[in-house]
């Protein structure tokens, strides 16, 4: 980009025959910034403008360290280890490049490659989001002048099929799992809970005897707390936890008495959807069939939204029509509730063949 704007001053960064020229127009409208911008190549070929001075740009690996470390002390822990896990990805590919040699080419090729590979778009999209990210962080700290990520369109993602468990399946799912992950899976049931939410379930969180259990801000995926009431079925799970949990910090611990970290809650629910016979499975089913049976229970969207942590409605309208079953029986129901204070059928009531003349005049007489 020749032109953008930082806080309330406009800067100007072009390239001309292999020079830079850089430079701020200050608190300008972006009429005038566009008319200076002008000028200012204008001098460039009358050879009247002095490029600007050889800008030291690091190599991509180095300054994903320096990000991945800034990121530390900015951004939740869930989040750091996902940058973390996407840019062991990204560095092998960008690593030895300067950040001034990274081109809108390069990111291509990044994706293109990914894409051959089997990735789902949404993994995709994800490292070319912290790509993204890091890049413009270089050039908000000076590290980089002209960005080569705005022309770069992350992959379209097919809409995924909202899976959730049935009774019968949720019961072959517990028949298969240990105690320790029997508590996980039941909580998640009852909970919707993240699969980070569940590892990072603290004694805290739970209050039983004003019977609620919460989400901290900390460890929610749109960084807000969320307060849901426990049923007497998740209080049993809860003190069943309670229990065994030692001097741990944490609710839910594994076998060995240790705490669940994300990836091995997501292993194990794997694993035992898989012994259950159950396909594909993952922590995110049992969040969905949470929700699932919300709707299905009659619970307004608005509320579902709110136990779910949802920050759009949009995402929780994906459960608004899970089970044609169900809006089947719905249709059923409301015809049987209305039936009586509907007219007479249709079919059932005697049909005027009077035409219409001659029934005003009837009426006249």
């Amino acid at each position: 980009m020749s032109l953008y704007q930082r806080g309330k001053s406009w800067y100007y960064d072009f390239v001309h025959k292999g020079q830079r020229y850089t430079g701020t127009f200050g608190n300008v409208s972006r009429t005038t910034a566009k008319e200076e911008l002008a000028r200012k190549k204008t001098e460039v070929l009358e050879q009247k403008l002095n490029p600007a001075k050889a800008r030291k740009s690091p190599r991509f690996d180095a300054f994903a360290e320096e990000y991945l470390e800034w990121g530390k002390a900015n951004k939740k822990p869930l989040t750091v280890l996902r940058n973390r896990k996407a840019a062991n990805v990204l560095v092998p590919f960008f690593g030895t490049k300067k950040l001034n040699e990274i081109t809108s080419w390069h990111i291509e090729q990044y994706k293109k490659g990914r894409k051959e590979a089997g990735l789902a778009p949404l993994t995709i999209n994800y490292e070319l989001s912290l790509l993204k990210s890091l890049l413009r962080k270089a050039r908000e700290w000076g590290k980089l002048g002209e960005t080569p990520e705005a022309g770069v369109k992350k992959l379209t993602a097919p809409q995924s099929r909202t899976r959730f468990v049935s009774e019968e399946e949720e019961a072959r799912l517990l028949a298969v799992c240990t105690p320790a992950l029997h508590r996980v899976v039941l909580i998640a049931l009852l909970t919707g809970f993240r699969r980070q939410e569940l590892a990072a379930l603290r004694l805290e969180d739970v209050d039983l005897k004003r019977g609620t259990v919460k989400v901290a801000a900390t460890f929610a995926k749109n960084g807000e707390s969320r307060t849901l009431p426990i049923g007497p079925r998740l209080r049993t799970v809860i003190e069943s936890a309670l229990a065994v949990r030692g001097d741990l910090h944490v609710v839910l611990t594994t076998e060995q008495g240790k705490p669940w970290t994300p990836d091995s809650l997501s292993a194990a629910i794997k694993y035992a959807g898989r012994k259950a016979g159950l396909g594909r499975f993952g922590p995110h089913v049992l969040r969905h069939t949470f929700a699932s049976r919300l709707v299905m229970a009659g619970i307004d969207i608005r509320t579902v939204q709110e136990l779910m942590g949802h920050k759009s409605i949009g995402m929780t309208m994906r459960y608004a029509h899970i089970s044609p079953d169900h809006s089947r029986a719905a249709m059923e129901t409301l015809e049987q509730r209305f039936s009586a204070k509907s007219p007479a059928n249709f079919h059932n009531t005697p049909q005027n063949t009077t035409p219409p003349m001659e029934q005003k005049v009837v009426a006249l007489r």
